[in-house]
């Protein structure tokens, strides 16, 4: 049989791979032959990787040591980890959820993914939207191609004390998402000189270890379930996820660079038709200023 997918034998590394959409990821490139390097703060379950890694993604140090260990140059990256914002502090959820994509893609992918590789993060519904002038500029100091690690913190902390000093987790859970979606679109032409490819996936609600964060942010089950179930009438599980992830880094999907997969049964189609209400373009100086007043 053909491998149209095109990932046996090749090395594959994913974030947050102990868990939820990201497990469910190692779980189908192990299958389809992959040579997959899992990273999470523990060791991955599922047999078959080729090496499980614990690195911590909110500190940088962690992640340099990781890269030391990991393949001088591998063909696929799968940055899936994220924090839900709900009991985290501000800083902390952007720092693991965009500075440290960030810091991985432009210190070291772009070095080390061989030509025809691919990069595909996983961002989210709450990122909607990232593409509108009044909200790519609020993002700007954030995707900014010189800003390293510590330009990166220092500038989330100051964003949080120009909007009060006491941002919510959960909104550094959509500022970070939105950054991140901004971030896949600026580095296309830089990993295109290169022969790599890179883009985003953006799920919708999915029923993972995080799923009880979000209910708790939104009021309780209930609510989550009836605000995001959209036209599938469930909501996603993390094989969903996974395989439209292994669809965007395979082979099959070799022309295809700079997509924002929304991966939401419509949910998203229906609002950009006007058929129901878009509930995403807002911009977070018009949001806080409203809860102010």
């Amino acid at each position: 049989m053909t491998d149209y997918l095109g990932y046996r034998g090749k090395a594959c590394v994913i974030t947050g791979a102990a868990s939820g959409m990201a497990r469910a990821l190692t779980e189908l490139l192990v299958d389809l032959g992959a040579e997959v390097y899992a990273i999470d703060r523990v060791d991955s379950p599922v047999p078959g990787v080729k090496q499980s890694f614990i690195a911590d993604l909110g500190d940088q140090a962690s992640i340099d040591a990781l890269f030391t260990q990991l393949p001088a140059r591998f063909d696929a990256f799968f940055g899936v980890a994220g924090l839900a914002g709900v009991h985290t502090s501000f800083l902390d959820t952007m720092t693991v959820n965009y500075t440290a994509n960030k810091y991985i893609t432009d210190t070291y992918l772009t070095e080390r993914l061989n030509e025809g590789g691919s990069i595909a993060y996983v961002t989210s519904a709450g990122g909607l939207r990232w593409e509108f002038p009044e909200i790519r500029e609020e993002l700007a100091e954030f995707t900014d191609a010189a800003a390293d690690w510590d330009t990166l913190v220092e500038r989330t902390r100051a964003f949080d004390e120009r909007h009060g000093g006491e941002l919510a987790g959960f909104v550094g859970y959509m500022l970070s998402k939105r950054a991140l979606n901004l971030f896949v679109a600026e580095r296309v032409e830089r990993f295109a000189a290169k022969q790599v490819r890179i883009n985003a996936v953006l799920p919708s609600m999915t029923a993972t270890g995080m799923l009880g964060d979000f209910a708790e942010q939104r009021g309780g089950m209930d609510n989550l379930k009836a605000a995001s179930t959209g036209p599938a009438g469930r909501l996603a599980e993390p094989l969903d996820m996974a395989r439209a992830l292994v669809f965007l880094g395979s082979d099959l999907a070799g022309f295809i660079s700079g997509v924002f997969l929304d991966v939401d049964y419509g949910m998203n189609a229906l609002e950009l038709a006007g058929v129901n209400p878009m509930r995403t373009r807002w911009t977070f100086a018009d949001t806080l200023a409203k809860r102010a007043s």
